[in-house]
C-alpha cells in the first residue's frame, strides 16, 4: 500500500524523528488483526489512520490540543479520565503524547483500564528534543524509567527499544538548530545562512554513522510494546 501525501508530508516535516516512529506505527497496524478496536491515544491530527483502514480506529484528543485535527477527535478528554467503559479496546496507539502529561503514571493506568486483557499498547516518547507545545511539554523518558511506568500500571511482557542513535541524535540537532537560527535575507545575515546551511548539511549525512554506534544510549527517543495483563496477574517484563 502507497502511503498518501498526506501521511508523506507530515512525516517530512520532521523526517529524522517521524521516519523512525512511522515504523513502529506499521509494524502495530501489520499486527492488529482486521476489525481490532484501536484507540490512537492523543492522536492530534491522527497522521496514521490510513494505516489501520482494516481496523475499527478511533481517536482521542484533550481540549487544549495545539492540533486543528483533535477538535473533531472521536473522544475528546483528558488521557487520564476517558469516558469508556473498560476493556473497551484490543490496541492502544501513543505516540509522542506521554512527554505532554504532567501525571504519565495515571495515564497508563488508564490506558491499561480501557485495553481488554491481553490487548496490545504501542508507545513511542522522546529522549532528545527541544521544548516543543509549550506549556504542556514536562518530561523526556529513559527505556529504564519507561519500562518502570509501564510495569506499574499493570503492563507485562514490555519490550522497549531505542529510536535511531548517536548520530542520528545528533543530527536532529544540527538540523533544528539550523531552523532554530532563523537567519533572514537581509545581506548582514549572510554569516547566519551560511551557518543554518552548514547545520543542515552537516544533518543529512550524520545518520549513516549510526551502524557506529554500538550502545544506542542516546537515540533520538524509545519505543515500547507492551502486553495488558490480565486483573491480579503478575506483570512481566522482557529486558531489551
Amino acid at each position: 500500500m502507497t502511503d498518501s501525501d498526506r501521511l508523506r508530508a507530515f512525516v517530512a516535516q520532521a523526517p529524522l524523528e517521524r521516519e523512525l516512529i512511522l515504523a513502529v506505527v506499521r509494524e502495530a497496524a501489520a499486527a492488529a488483526p482486521a476489525g481490532a478496536r484501536i484507540l490512537d491515544a492523543g492522536a492530534g491530527d491522527a497522521p496514521y489512520r490510513e494505516l489501520f483502514a482494516h481496523a475499527d480506529y478511533k481517536t482521542t484528543d484533550w481540549t487544549e490540543s495545539v492540533h486543528e485535527g483533535a477538535r473533531r477527535a472521536d473522544i475528546v478528554a483528558s488521557l487520564d479520565a476517558l469516558p469508556v467503559p473498560d476493556a473497551s479496546f484490543d490496541v492502544v496507539l501513543c505516540t509522542q503524547v506521554l512527554e505532554h502529561v504532567p501525571e504519565p503514571a495515571a495515564v497508563l493506568a488508564e490506558l491499561r483500564r480501557v485495553l481488554r486483557p491481553g490487548g496490545a499498547l504501542w508507545l513511542t516518547v522522546p529522549f532528545v528534543g527541544e521544548l516543543h507545545e509549550e506549556p504542556h511539554d514536562h518530561f523526556r523518558y529513559t527505556s529504564h524509567g519507561l519500562r518502570g511506568l509501564c510495569e506499574r500500571a499493570g503492563f507485562g511482557e514490555v519490550r522497549t527499544w531505542p529510536l535511531g542513535g548517536y548520530f542520528t541524535a545528533m543530527a536532529q540537532l544540527a538540523r533544528n538548530g539550523g531552523l532554530a537560527i532563523g537567519a533572514g535575507t537581509g545581506r548582514d545575515e549572510l554569516g547566519l545562512r551560511v551557518v543554518a546551511a552548514a547545520l543542515r548539511a552537516v544533518a543529512r549525512v550524520l545518520p549513516a554513522a549510526d551502524r557506529l554506534d554500538r550502545r544506542r544510549a542516546m537515540p533520538l527517543g524509545f519505543a515500547c510494546h507492551a502486553v495488558a495483563v490480565p486483573a491480579g496477574a503478575q506483570p512481566a517484563s522482557t529486558r531489551a
